[in-house]
């Protein structure tokens, strides 16, 4: 079989591939013998009927097998021959049958990113002890004293800074609603029973200021101009027209930190068991929080040492999967969906300065896990695959026949594979661990 190749930008390659005319005659002879064999043709026994007869009645059949096994075979052959990395194959065109038999076509394969590994054993990194301090744990505490906060009505006076303000409001600009005019504006337009602490950069600067000595059913109006470096950038400038109503004035009450408030955290627990388990959490989060800081350092030295092109197809698609995740993201945030848009490119662009990141790391990681014989054992790829099932509480054989669907089983193995060779990298690094300054 002679194949000529040619290498093309975006990590495609040509293959040229002519197949000899006799070992196309034993293709179409093994296909034919295999329609003899188990044809039922009106008249015959299975296997009984002449070839000739068999051959007229499958002549499609037969050139149509004929010509797809020649292809995937030559394809297969052509690819181990040349020792490409072949991720797939684009497209097959000009396939052609000469008067002598012989077939021509030129395949179009995508093919893995070619370049050198840098040294990745012994990779000199640098990351912050993971110790927890006093402090760590007082946080700790004031963080789950605040989630059992209480709020209650205050009646007795009128609202004062770190009060919550319950209002309800418009706002409007030159006498249409704000998000009329700035889209984005939306939050800032109308909203009825509306919490607001006050701070002087709650929600607008000036706001809380405005409504400070309200008292509950009191209504003020008033002008407020949004300064420069506002967060909605449309907004700088324009003077916003207020109308608040104050309907109730909330204070919030932190529990006393005592041995009933812990028992309530932790049942039987004191103070100085809560902290005790909270060190315990803390601990185990700053040492995950390490351990990913550590991979991270890693992948950013090996891929500064490494330049390549990279499939754009693959780029495009990975972009897409990324931009989709930023956007849900924002959504869930509570970021509108005018102010997303208004910032559409920007995150397209970051989307894809990501996905070429991420493929060119995972395209190292498979090159290091080939150089390293390291690999996916059948007991590691269906503990995986267990644990994903109680991720995401579904049936362990339901989640395969969906991934199979989806054609994601090879996705899962890169994971674990890449996952590995991360493992691999950071227990041949060099790490040193510093203590922050106080």
């Amino acid at each position: 079989m002679n194949v000529q190749l040619e290498n093309l930008p975006n990590c495609l390659t040509t293959l040229r591939v002519e197949v000899p005319a006799d070992k196309v005659s034993q293709a179409r002879e093994a296909i034919v013998r295999e329609y003899a064999q188990h044809a039922k043709l009106p008249g015959f026994r299975p296997g009984k009927a002449p070839r000739s007869v068999v051959e007229t009645k499958f002549k499609k059949e037969i050139a149509d097998e004929l010509q797809s096994r020649l292809l995937s075979n030559s394809c297969r052959e052509a690819i181990v021959e040349n020792k490409l990395r072949v991720l797939h194959i684009s497209n097959v065109e000009d396939v052609e049958f000469a008067p002598d038999q012989t077939l021509r076509f030129t395949a179009t394969v995508v093919t893995a990113p070619q370049f050198e590994l840098p040294e990745y054993k012994g990779i000199k990194i640098e990351v912050p002890a993971a110790e927890v301090t006093d402090k760590d744990i007082d946080e700790g505490i004031e963080r789950l004293r605040d989630q059992a906060a209480e709020f209650v009505d205050v009646t007795d006076r009128t609202l004062a800074m770190d009060d919550f303000a319950v209002v309800t409001y418009t706002g409007t600009i030159d006498g249409k609603p704000a998000e009329e005019v700035v889209p984005a504006a939306k939050v800032l337009t109308a909203n009825t029973d509306f919490w607001i602490k006050l701070t002087p950069d709650t929600f607008l600067p000036g706001f809380s200021e405005k409504i400070l000595g309200a008292a509950v059913g009191e209504t003020r109006e008033f002008d407020l101009t949004v300064p420069a470096g506002f967060a909605v950038a449309d907004l700088a400038g324009k003077t916003l027209h207020y109308t608040v109503t104050l309907n109730a004035i909330k204070s919030k009450i932190v529990p006393a930190l005592d041995d009933a408030f812990a028992a309530t955290m932790a049942p039987g627990k004191t103070v100085a068991e809560l902290r005790e388990l909270i060190r315990g959490e803390i601990t185990r989060q700053k040492s995950v929080e390490q351990q990913n800081e550590k991979r991270g350092k890693i992948m950013k030295q090996l891929l500064e040492k490494v330049e390549c092109e990279l499939p754009e197809g693959m780029v495009q698609n990975e972009a897409r999967r990324v931009l989709a995740d930023v956007i849900r993201e924002n959504q869930s945030r509570g970021v509108p969906d005018e102010l997303i848009r208004e910032n559409h490119q920007q995150l397209t662009t970051s989307a894809n300065e990501t996905a070429r990141e991420r493929l060119k790391g995972t395209f190292v990681l498979l090159r290091i896990a080939e150089a390293e014989k390291i690999t996916v054992t059948r007991e590691e790829f269906n503990r995986h695959l267990a644990m994903m099932a109680m991720r995401y509480q579904m049936p362990l054989e339901k989640l395969q026949k969906e991934l199979e669907k989806r054609e994601a089983l090879d996705s899962v193995n890169e994971e674990i594979l890449t996952g590995k060779v991360l493992d691999f990298l950071l227990a041949n690094a060099s790490v040193e661990t510093t203590t922050p300054a106080a």
